[in-house]
């Protein structure tokens, strides 16, 4: 089965991926200028010390709601879908055990969002977040939230040292299409609503995998 919550978190989870790279400016053992490494990203929390520093990805909810009242939509076979609209915060939690590296992968992270906002550069990151086949969202780049930082000693390895936790936050909302039978997700370009002169659904397009169409009244 898959879900709207976990899709909104991978999603996010492989658009830092592809899109971020932390850069430690001291010199490097070798005589060079600076290093880069690929920290740990991911839904859960880290919890072996190879994988600090790390990026903790998170939703927090605002609101979930079906598209219109008792509105569904169906296929050829009569399977009815449910349009669904969200609204929340996709948040980033750096952990890392200084509070410089926090810091500095915090600065770096919170650049690189910002630069996704500016819409006349390309951005891996919007790209990546924009070309969700199953869910479709619009994130406001222009706008991050801070979360509280923390510093508490004790790790999930069993030694007492530091760990340094500071986070934000991007709004995000969007919408997906359900199979309430599968219990799972509709991909969107199966998916095509015809509007009328008014602006409002006139009638519903689904385009299934086998090729066929049928247009709901």
């Amino acid at each position: 089965m898959t879900g709207y919550l976990r899709t909104i978190k991978t999603t996010a989870v492989q658009a830092i991926q592809q899109s971020f790279t932390a850069r430690y400016p001291e010199p490097d053992a070798g005589g060079g200028t600076g290093t880069t490494q690929q920290p740990f990203v991911s839904i859960e929390y880290p919890v072996e010390k190879a994988q600090y520093p790390g990026i903790w990805v998170d939703y927090e909810g605002a609101e979930l709601r079906t598209v219109g009242i008792a509105y569904t939509q169906q296929d050829a076979q009569g399977n009815a879908y449910a349009r669904w609209r969200f609204a929340g915060h996709v948040s980033f939690t750096i952990v890392a055990l200084n509070s410089n590296e926090r810091d500095m992968l915090y600065d770096q992270l919170v650049s690189m969002t910002a630069f996704a906002a500016q819409s006349d550069f390309p951005s891996k990151f919007r790209q990546v977040v924009e070309a969700a086949p199953l869910i479709a969202t619009v994130w406001s780049f222009d706008t991050v939230e801070d979360r509280p930082s923390a510093a508490a000693p004790g790790t999930p390895w069993g030694t007492m040292e530091v760990i340094y936790e500071r986070g934000f936050a991007l709004q995000v909302v969007g919408e997906f299409v359900t199979d309430p039978y599968a219990q799972s997700l509709i991909n969107l370009s199966e998916v095509e609503v015809v509007m009328n002169m008014q602006g409002f659904p006139d009638t519903t397009t689904i385009l299934i995998p086998s090729g066929q169409v049928t247009t709901v009244p």
